[in-house]
């Protein structure tokens, strides 16, 4: 009986943990993209621009929201399927998938196509080793 609600507070420890490491890791890339953006290093071709509202503080908060929830999802995603994994190659991995999912949304010069690399890997690879440091804490 004891093992039966160790193992229900232990779930919930996890999906707690897992929505704390994926807005940490979506608060960082808002953060560090609208840096980016503000300083001119990358451009955002407007996906959505036919249905996003006219003013700017809108768009941002939309903006933060939506990343904030991809990046919640795709850490439950990674603690589902690759936590068991070696997270350096795995996070590598997750990083050239995202890259070339975003590729078609970016302007294709040399210095933003690399900018929006090494933010991807910087944000996947956060996500990867938190993820697998703390599965294997929690053993």
């Amino acid at each position: 009986m004891v093992q039966q609600n160790k193992s229900k507070n232990s779930d919930y420890f996890s999906v707690k943990k897992i929505i704390e490491i994926g807005v940490g890791a979506g608060f960082f890339l808002f953060l560090m993209g609208w840096l980016l953006h503000t300083f001119h290093f990358i451009k955002w071709t407007p996906m959505l621009a036919s249905i996003m509202p006219s003013s700017k503080g809108m768009k941002i908060v939309i903006a933060a929201l939506l990343i904030l929830f991809l990046s919640i999802v795709l850490s439950s995603l990674y603690y589902a399927l690759l936590r068991k994994r070696k997270p350096f190659l795995s996070g590598i991995v997750i990083s050239v998938f995202l890259f070339l999912c975003l590729f078609l949304f970016t302007d294709r010069e040399a210095l933003y196509l690399v900018t929006l690399y090494a933010l991807l890997s910087v944000y996947s690879l956060f996500i990867s080793m938190s993820v697998s440091w703390w599965y294997e804490q929690s053993k």
